[in-house]
């Protein structure tokens, strides 16, 4: 029996809310159907709880404050998803409430747990019944009611825990999108399991027994939200200035939440408008640790996780872009994770995308310099074979996997596909985001701007001049392909004339919709 929990017990219930998690983080992930139509929930709420571990591996095990400074911490900084951001203020409202204490009994976790429940209501504009926050309210409210009947903490937890499945099974009748899909909500369940975890750290059961009382559900995945992008980063502003971006944020779209204190911020939304989103933001403060995931084209390829098959070496690609993905796939990557400039993947996706192949020697593709170091990360923690082929641009990917041969073995292909790197230069056009100079002379926001070996090469008023100088710049004597990747911004745009002047060069030119944000045109030259 527990009487009181101290600092060393409180990193205990982590790790076993971690075992938890990465126990369902499968059947969670199936769940996602509201409200963040990404089908990552479990892996969200088990990153950020991750988060949470590695935060405290940095703090003294031995005093509360210092332990839930880092939980508080560890969460905001490390929150994926809707689903990670309100598990980082349910943990940011416990914390508040133990942070001071040196030892925590039934009566003191009853009050951390309704504070964990007001802060998360609080963080969000709009707060929706049948979610995660529905479990959490009915949980704390059976916290509350226990804390005088409660001989211990495992008893009051068990108690917290029945009430906090009941709420889980009755989010279906809150939310319709859950009744047609027939599942419950994702984050609800992760929070069910983080409660199972530490109540079976506390006891002492193998978790086995916490998966055997798992809910069953539909393998089914809705689009809940018609918004193309989910956005998040980091935003470092002055407090006074942070409730009226949330509010701002609810012009352009969704799933909106700015969450943290003293300057820092964690921001989450589900938009159309990006580049009025980063300019918001950019306008008040700092944006660091960007992250976008095409929403719309995941919920295209929900359900298609990679079967196992007669190839004996595995592809992970990093890219971003309907049509840059496509081709990929077409050419034999088996699973993209979702990034590019402006929006590194973390170590923990990559190597996520890693194991889940079924081959044991797989090739990691990051086809962005920012990306190759946390890919070459994955090497370490996996048991598998990995190989980084160290591609700097989407175009050098494309090379890589045109020298890709199925019918070489692991070792040779990573020689292929390293040397078929070589041969690329690539080039990009994008708009300036703000006054600058460079060697060209000084750079006005909204100028289209030509990058090619790290500097400004072309800049210009309309996009056509930009990118014809940009080209001018990259095209020497001898060269014979070049491929034009057209990004959101040139949507619709006439790409005859850059084509007919690069044939007019002698070369052979591929055009490709690539979809891409941030970069007008990427261009490669072999």
């Amino acid at each position: 029996m527990v009487d009181v929990l101290r600092a060393t017990d409180l990193c205990g219930l982590v790790d076993g809310a971690l075992d938890a998690l990465r126990a369902h983080r499968d059947e969670i992930n199936a769940m996602n159907v509201f409200p963040v139509p990404d089908g990552d929930t479990g892996t969200n709420m088990l990153l950020t709880m991750q988060a949470v571990k590695e935060a405290i591996g940095a703090s003294d095990h031995h005093e509360m404050s210092s332990v839930c400074q880092a939980m508080a911490r560890g969460s905001l900084m490390g929150a994926r998803g809707n689903s990670g951001v309100v598990l980082s203020q349910i943990i940011k409202g416990v914390t508040e409430v133990i942070g001071d204490l040196e030892t925590v009994g039934v009566p003191e976790m009853a009050r951390a747990l309704t504070r964990g429940s007001e802060v998360a209501y609080r963080a969000v504009m709009k707060p929706v019944e049948g979610t995660i926050l529905t479990v959490v309210r009915e949980a704390s409210e059976e916290g509350e009611r226990a804390r005088e009947s409660s001989a211990s903490v495992e008893e009051w937890l068990a108690q917290v825990i029945n009430r906090a499945r009941e709420a889980l099974e009755r989010t279906p009748d809150l939310l319709p999108v859950l009744k047609e899909a027939g599942v419950v909500d994702a984050g609800g369940r992760g929070l069910v399991a983080i409660f199972e975890g530490a109540l079976a750290r506390l006891t002492g059961e193998d978790l086995g027994h916490v998966e055997e009382a798992a809910i069953s559900v539909a393998q089914v995945r809705e689009q809940a939200e018609d918004y193309r992008y989910e956005a998040q980063f980091m935003l470092h502003c002055k407090d006074s200035k942070a409730e009226r971006f949330r509010e701002t944020l609810q012009e352009f779209g969704g799933s909106v939440l700015v969450v943290g204190g003293d300057k820092l911020y964690r921001v989450h939304v589900h938009t159309d408008q990006l580049g009025r989103v980063f300019e918001e933001a950019s306008a008040i403060g700092r944006i660091s640790d960007v992250e976008i995931s095409d929403l719309k084209l995941q919920a295209e390829e929900a359900g298609s996780r990679p079967a196992a098959s007669g190839k004996s070496t595995g592809i992970v690609a990093v890219a971003v872009g309907e049509g840059i993905k496509t081709i990929l796939q077409s050419m034999g990557v088996d699973l993209i994770v979702d990034g590019g400039q402006s929006m590194n993947p973390s170590t923990a996706e990559m190597l996520d995308a890693i194991n889940s192949l079924p081959q044991d020697h797989v090739l990691l593709i990051p086809n962005n310099k920012n990306i190759i170091p946390a890919a070459e990360q994955t090497r370490e923690l996996t048991e598998k074979e990995v190989a980084v082929i160290p591609a700097v641009s989407i175009t050098e990917g494309f090379a890589a996997m045109v020298a890709y041969d199925p019918r070489c073995g692991w070792q040779e292909n990573k020689e292929r596909m390293a040397q078929a790197l070589r041969n690329v230069k690539t080039g990009a056009v994008t708009t300036a985001v703000r006054d600058s100079k460079c060697r060209l002379g000084k750079i006005k926001k909204g100028t289209y701007i030509g990058l090619f070996r790290g500097e400004i090469v072309s800049a210009a008023d309309d996009l056509q001049g930009a990118a014809e100088d940009l080209l001018q710049k990259m095209i020497e004597d001898g060269d014979e392909i070049a491929s034009v990747i057209a990004g959101e911004g040139a949507s619709g745009k006439d790409h005859g004339p850059l084509v007919a002047m690069l044939e007019k060069k002698g070369l052979e030119v591929e055009v490709i919709d690539g979809g891409q944000p941030v970069y007008h045109y990427i261009f490669g030259v072999e």
